[in-house]
């Protein structure tokens, strides 16, 4: 082959991609990938709106259960003494120190609430655009509605003028000994006095345990003679045991409640005893806002004392702050009776961030009352990140539906 026949051969074209191939590729790709992207940013954000509301839900599940069953319990065991308890000081020592009066201000989310606290089913206090704080008061004796009539002449014992009145056992006779009980003056007409908390001694000689046909419970009759814990939970005064005082079984130390709800800074729900026998609980998470009205039975719209609410009130109101409940006046003992249920309305808040076009802006609740007894909140632009639900229901104190002792 000559040199010529050689050089004369076409050159094989080279293969590969072309500038414009290589960008038409590169936008198709870029397309594609920001498809991809926002169909899963939409994925996601609805997969947040659903778990936001299935957590939002659960949250509200939870503390409206622990609501009811405290709030439910409000004037158990006091409300046959309406006419005696309600409205009296509450006085109460443990160990040596007072608890009742409080001797410093309660912790936040209770800082609103005053050191002396009178005897009430159930109070709530305005929280403005805050989480209103809820105070319920009860005890857990099923005989004990009833007071027992006493007389001391030094103040650590209790001479008991009834002794056929029995008390509930929850495990043994022995177990009484440990029962807290409420002793308050009886029939005096000028405004209630004072009421302490005081608790049966161990000396006490352990009562008969007799079975209660009406009640469907055993029953201990007590002797006559009830000696008191004094120094763990002080001595009755004058000012109680010489005014006809009578005592109501509050139960075993640890079971009667006086609590106190509110919501904190974390969006948590805390129940608070008064008693200061258990450490704060959370009871909640992510509550954003608790508001609460009283239903009365005052005969406003309706009948006076046939245990139906006749109208809600706002505890802003003139007569129902908690200022105007505790004024330790007789005529206030009538108005704490009207409070026949409370009304609950329950912000809960999702978690996390949630992205929504339509944002929540404001906050409306009790809309089907008068507008000066319904709550309006606009949400900052912070607060309008996350989705909300409200949810409204009654809460009947049925303790309350008890006829007083005439």
């Amino acid at each position: 082959m000559s040199p010529k026949q050689c050089c004369s051969e076409p050159r094989r074209r080279q293969a590969g991609l072309s500038i414009v191939e290589m960008m038409v590729g590169m936008v198709i790709g870029l397309i594609a990938s920001l498809v991809i992207m926002q169909s899963f940013s939409s994925s996601e954000a609805y997969r947040r709106n659903i778990s936001g509301s299935g957590d939002a839900l659960q949250s509200a599940a939870i503390a409206a259960q622990r609501l009811d069953l405290i709030i439910q319990e409000g004037g158990s065991g006091l409300a046959r003494g309406g006419q005696w308890v309600w409205g009296c000081r509450l006085l109460a020592n443990f160990s040596g120190n007072v608890v009742l009066p409080s001797a410093s201000a309660y912790p936040s989310p209770f800082a609103s609430v005053p050191q002396t606290l009178r005897a009430v089913p159930a109070a709530i206090i305005d929280g403005g655009s805050k989480s209103d704080v809820i105070i319920t008061m009860a005890g857990d004796s099923a005989s004990g509605n009833k007071g027992l009539a006493f007389s001391s002449a030094t103040g650590d014992s209790m001479v008991v003028q009834t002794p056929t009145i029995g008390m509930i056992l929850k495990t043994s006779a022995a177990a009484a000994a440990y029962d807290l009980l409420l002793a308050v003056p009886r029939k005096i007409a000028d405004d209630p006095g004072d009421c302490r908390v005081v608790q049966a001694a161990k000396t006490m000689t352990a009562p008969v345990v007799t079975a209660d046909a009406s009640l469907g419970l055993s029953v201990a009759t007590f002797s006559k003679l009830v000696p008191l814990n004094t120094a763990t939970y002080g001595t009755i005064e004058s000012s109680i045991y010489e005014k006809s005082p009578a005592a109501f079984h509050l139960g075993l130390r640890d079971n009667p409640s006086f609590t106190m709800l509110g919501v904190n800074s974390d969006s948590e729900l805390l129940q608070y005893d008064l008693l200061k026998r258990f450490d704060t609980q959370v009871v909640g998470e992510n509550i954003f806002l608790i508001k609460a009205r009283y239903g009365l039975d005052n005969g406003v719209g309706g009948d006076i004392n046939d245990n139906a609410v006749d109208e809600w009130v706002s505890p802003s109101e003139s007569g129902w702050t908690l200022a105007d409940l505790m004024d330790g006046k007789l005529a206030t003992q009538q108005r704490i009776g009207y409070v026949k249920a409370i009304r609950i309305a329950m912000v809960v808040r999702s978690s996390q961030p949630i992205a929504s076009d339509a944002p929540m802006t404001s906050i409306k609740l009790f809309q089907d009352l008068a507008s000066a007894r319904q709550f309006s909140r606009t949400l900052t632009s912070d607060e309008q990140r996350y989705q909300y639900q409200a949810y409204e229901w009654v809460i009947p104190l049925r303790n309350m539906r008890t006829p007083p002792n005439i």
